[in-house]
């Protein structure tokens, strides 16, 4: 969510990428990661965020650029109004 509000470069695949690969690795960092302790005992959300925000950008960069009319109303909505 984060991402398309403030990177005009987000596409479809990359938002479902974040979104999938950030709940997958809620579980695998609760059940699988955080038990081993020490350094590991964190919590899941960070890692989450962490895994999504890259998948976000690594599956948005080797997509399709946006349409131009999707750039021209993110442009439009992100333009300072005085």
């Amino acid at each position: 969510m984060l991402s398309s509000l403030f990177w005009r470069r987000t596409t479809l695949w990359g938002a479902l990428a974040g979104m999938v690969s950030g709940g997958v690795i809620v579980f695998v960092w609760k059940y699988g990661v955080r038990p081993l302790g020490g350094v590991w005992d964190m919590y899941e959300l960070l890692p989450a965020f962490l895994v999504s925000t890259l998948c976000i950008v690594v599956v948005s960069l080797c997509d399709r650029q946006p349409e131009r009319a999707v750039l021209d109303d993110f442009d439009s909505v992100m333009s300072p109004r005085f």
